[in-house]
């Protein structure tokens, strides 16, 4: 008896667990809506969680090809034509949510991400 109570127990929390992963976005707690209002809401928790680590990556490119404009404005003190010139990889010069390129001002040194809701970035 004791092991059936378990295993029911068990089942349960596993479909609750599954409805809270796939159908619940959390109510306070959701994801797009405080830290990034421009972005759409995720459909489930694992999109949430997607969608976040999309935006890191995302942020990390463009300090990533920051860091590189300022190692090579240190060593020619002067900004590259372009992003190409900085002999990084070309999945980092492009946005991993939306897979536009970079938005780069040679005259300023400037780098930004087109994706709506990366525009702070």
């Amino acid at each position: 008896m004791r092991l059936v109570g378990i295993l029911v127990a068990i089942a349960i929390l596993g479909v609750l667990m599954a409805v809270w992963l796939y159908y619940g976005t959390g109510g306070a707690s959701s994801g797009g809506g405080a830290s990034n209002p421009a972005a759409p809401p995720p459909a489930s928790r694992v999109s949430e969680v997607r969608q976040a680590a999309e935006s890191a990556e995302c942020r990390n490119n463009l300090s990533q090809v920051r860091a590189a404009i300022q190692m090579r404005t240190t060593t020619d003190e002067t900004y590259p034509a372009s992003l190409n010139e900085l002999g990084l990889p070309a999945s980092m010069l492009v946005c991993p949510v939306s897979q536009q390129p970079y938005q780069y001002d040679p005259a300023t040194g400037q780098v930004r991400c087109p994706t709506p809701g990366h525009m702070r970035y």
